[in-house]
């Protein structure tokens, strides 16, 4: 079989082989026109004698052309370019085709810079021209990859990297920007993000979420992850991040933002999911290896991890009664928090375990009914205060009642008017109001004392337990101060351990008397021992104890230093602190407001008034509605 036959035959498939052409993917003169060497001074007529003359593009076509600053003459195989830039170089077959569809040397292309060369794998074949080249195998057809897409893909390793083009340069569906295909991946462009690959698993992911449509398009290629395991590829409005344990996970937006300010994948670790909503349909939420992220329009975005987190999802996570986060976790006394919309949970590097915080109790405007003003007991058969009190209440604006349960005397040993509490219980919560039971030790008999708390976690009424326990801790009746001290600590300890799953708060003595006014009233009064077991801390800061000379009788300086000096003391800026004012009738609600407005301003989680029966009903508009969450 003659060299044209050859060409003719294989001419019809759009391939050419011809014997001696391909050798190692490089083009050889046939043997032909190696016999005579070829003398033309015209550098169309000598690259044609060079390929063989006829035998290799056949006989001339038509009369040679000018297109531009160069020329082109037609064989009935093919056709040979020349411009004094470029040279002469032939093109032929498929890669011809598809040359003279997008419009030759006149197009986006322009001249061609090689001839047909064979692709470093044996497997393609291709053409440069001066702005892109044409890409051809049997599988794939004849492609052009040109401008910055072909930059890009000849940088990464062309098609030893992406394999070889199965499109043209494709617009994208925006109108924005520009994309070629390839056998195992993409090349997409714009004017501001330039030329990036996409591929993969990474690929496949942003293509699944919508493309550029969801995260825009790449602004780098794909790239290691910094800790030698992962992949990952950014994108205008996201990333999506690799590893063959979690698969491909985009991460975008707020919660993007929170990770990487945590330090992405050296903290949390990969993403193993994408980012999904909450339950509510309000939040949204990206689980990560070592923990997770959330985010709300109100709440912003915050991290959970370890046993906090592990905690926290135990009790409904976003939709358990804390809520969703609001801060992040940080350090606190002994240990570390993190914050909720509804609490706060704890963990003790002592013991490695967390206790849950359900802050409502203690929220906004409270009152106090005292044991001689409901009980048998101490107010006997006509109190001043009965269950049907609680309308009242209720109406003036009170979340929470603070009902003192037990009193330490051995004549009474449990809890006072159990069915009263009950009765007072029932009804509070039947108008969406708390109650939290308190009891003041003496600590002569620490048993005793615990066995009252006790009690009160343990109450029922109705199969309705109270909100909350409170101790009252200011009673000197334990003379020796260290020995109070370690009995105020053993006995909170042990509350701490019978009542884990509630919610305690310790009534202190007000700061500016113990640090300022008489240092001696409670000397070395044990804040920090006292932290891991108490999650709310309620001053008593009556003003009106103070005299206007010590310079203390101001609602507002007062009930500010005191809940500053509460954090101070605790060495925690955070703590949560429900501050408790009055008391009085000759109060004016001017000075209430005082109170609620310095409350608000050190971010107290509540305010309550000392007591129901001495606060003038004109006060309560100052404090009703109190609403803040905590600093």
């Amino acid at each position: 079989m003659s060299v044209r036959a050859r060409v003719r035959v294989i001419g019809a498939v759009a391939v050419v082989v011809l014997t001696g052409l391909v050798a190692a993917g490089t083009l050889v003169v046939p043997a032909a026109a190696l016999a005579a060497a070829c003398t033309q001074t015209d550098p169309i007529d000598l690259r044609y004698c060079e390929l063989g003359g006829a035998a290799f593009l056949g006989a001339p076509v038509g009369a040679r052309r000018t297109i531009g600053a160069g020329q082109v003459q037609d064989y009935v195989l093919g056709s040979i370019y020349w411009t004094q830039a470029t040279g002469a170089h032939e093109v032929y077959g498929a890669i011809k085709a598809r040359y003279d569809v997008v419009g030759g040397p006149g197009s986006y292309l322009g001249f061609p810079t090689t001839g047909e060369t064979g692709t470093a794998d044996g497997v393609g074949r291709f053409n440069d021209f001066e702005r892109g080249s044409i890409y051809y195998t049997l599988g794939t057809g004849a492609h052009v990859v040109w401008g910055a897409i072909w930059g890009k893909w000849r940088a990464l390793g062309a098609e030893r990297f992406l394999g070889y083009p199965v499109t043209d340069e494709l617009g994208t569906g925006d109108g924005v920007g520009k994309r070629s295909e390839f056998q195992l991946g993409s090349v997409y462009w714009t004017q501001a993000t330039g030329a990036n690959a996409v591929y993969g698993s990474i690929r496949a992911k942003w293509l699944a979420l919508g493309a550029e449509r969801f995260l825009g398009y790449p602004v780098t290629d794909e790239q290691g992850a910094g800790d030698g395991v992962g992949r990952r590829s950014e994108f205008q409005l996201g990333s999506v991040y690799w590893t063959q344990a979690t698969g491909a996970n985009a991460v975008y937006g707020s919660i993007r933002t929170q990770w990487l300010a945590l330090g992405g994948v050296a903290f949390l670790g990969y993403p193993v999911t994408d980012e999904l909503s909450t339950g509510d349909g309000v939040g949204r939420h990206s689980e990560f290896q070592r923990g997770s992220i959330y985010w709300t329009p109100a709440t912003g975005a915050h991290e959970v991890y370890g046993s906090i987190r592990n905690a926290w999802v135990a009790q409904g996570s976003s939709g358990g009664l804390l809520g969703y986060p609001i801060t992040g976790e940080y350090s606190v006394n002994a240990g570390r928090e993190s914050d909720f919309q509804g609490g706060f949970i704890r963990w003790t590097a002592a013991t490695g375990g967390t206790r849950t915080a359900v802050l409502s109790p203690y929220e906004h405007a409270g009152t106090w009914v005292t044991r001689f003003r409901f009980s048998r007991e101490y107010a006997g058969t006509n109190p001043p205060i009965t269950p049907a009190d609680v309308t009242a209440m209720a109406d003036a604006g009170v979340h929470t009642i603070y009902l003192q349960a037990a009193s330490d005397d051995p004549l009474y040993p449990g809890l006072l008017s159990p069915d009263l509490l009950g009765d007072f219980l029932v009804r509070a919560h039947a108008r969406g109001m708390q109650v939290v039971a308190w009891y003041l030790p003496h600590l002569t008999d620490v048993n005793a004392d615990l066995a009252r708390l006790r009690a009160m976690v343990d109450f029922r009424a109705s199969g309705q337990a109270f909100d909350a326990v409170g101790v009252d801790i200011e009673d000197l009746s334990v003379a020796d101060v260290d020995t109070r001290n370690a009995r105020l600590v053993d006995l909170s300890s042990r509350l701490a351990a019978a009542a884990p799953s509630t919610t305690l708060g310790a009534i202190v003595l007000p700061p500016v008397v113990t640090d300022v006014l008489n240092t001696n009233y409670w000397p070395r009064f044990p804040w920090h021992q006292l932290a891991p077991y108490y999650q709310v801390w309620l001053p008593m800061a009556y003003w009106s104890n103070r005299t206007v000379e010590s310079g203390w009788r101001d609602a507002y300086r007062y009930t500010a230093e005191n809940i500053s000096r509460v954090r101070g003391d605790l060495g925690e800026p955070c703590a949560a602190v429900s501050v408790i004012g009055g008391y009085g009738t000759a109060i004016t609600a001017a000075e209430y407001q005082q109170m609620a407005r310095a409350a608000t301003d050190q971010g107290a989680v509540g305010v309550s008034i000392f007591d129901w029966t001495t606060t003038p009903a004109a006060s309560w508009p100052a404090v009703r509605g109190y609403d803040v969450r905590g600093c």
